[in-house]
């Protein structure tokens, strides 16, 4: 009996939740105007190198509004490139259940907030400046867009076997980033991808990208030192794998 009164209570007690969750909706998301005001603040203060970042990253209604600078939908606020990105705002949802600030990821790769927190009724808008190394080439320059662990990424579609070719300061440091695209990423049993990196014809390093197994490391990653020598190299990149069905996402770039 006492069990059955327990479960009776529980249960009303979750219908209840689910009916106060239900009410309070409209107070936890943003409305249109909401939007509207937080599109109409940034188109008067972005200015050039200026990106936003939606949190979380599945609030998409953003980009129906915000026209004043690039929207972007990074998960991992701590590692994200955000290539050419010098000041980051962060339009997020803070009113949302399980929501989780952003701050921390953010203070952690060494950005530091560029003014005040502005409220615009469920949204929350702040500015942040990345103090990331300069940019010296974009080896990889493109507009295409592909998915990559379900993330769109913008980069150079090349398949196993392929090899791409790129002019370019050098700058200090080459980052590579690479990833399969779409479902053929999650094949179980499918041979790692491998991309030789040269450059002027000297190796500098090897990155390989294995089968994406949905934990955030479907974009893999190589940052490595250039040794000193000419301000221009010639960088190659070279694809390979017994594999020849998918296809790689590739990105580089050098920084001074």
């Amino acid at each position: 009996m006492v069990l059955h009164r327990a479960a009776f209570v529980a249960l009303i007690a979750l219908g209840a939740g689910s009916l106060l969750f239900d009410l309070t909706m409209g107070f936890r998301l943003p409305s249109d105007a909401d939007w509207a005001e937080a599109a109409g603040s940034l188109r008067s203060r972005a200015r050039p190198g200026d990106a936003v970042q939606i949190w979380p990253v599945w609030a998409e209604r953003v980009r129906l509004f915000v026209d004043a600078a690039p929207v972007l939908a990074e998960e991992d606020l701590e590692h994200a490139d955000y290539l050419e990105v010098r000041r980051l705002w962060v339009l997020s949802l803070p009113r949302t259940p399980f929501f989780r600030t952003p701050d921390p990821a953010l203070r952690a790769r060494g950005a530091t907030a560029a003014g005040e927190v502005q409220r615009f009724g469920a949204l929350a808008l702040q500015a942040w400046d990345l103090h990331a190394a300069a940019l010296a080439a974009d080896l990889t320059r493109s507009s295409e867009e592909h998915e990559v662990d379900y993330v769109a990424r913008r980069c150079l579609r090349v398949p196993p076997g392929g090899r791409f070719a790129a002019r370019g300061t050098a700058g200090t440091a080459l980052h590579l980033r690479a990833g399969i695209i779409g479902e053929r990423a999650y094949d179980a049993d499918r041979p790692p991808i491998a991309v030789q990196v040269f450059a002027d014809g000297a190796p500098l390093g090897i990155l390989e990208v294995a089968r994406t197994v949905r934990d955030g490391t479907g974009w893999r990653r190589l940052d490595v030192a250039i040794p000193s020598g000419a301000a221009e190299r010639e960088f190659l990149f070279a694809v390979s794998s017994s594999d020849r069905a998918r296809q790689l996402c590739l990105q580089a770039w050098t920084t001074r």
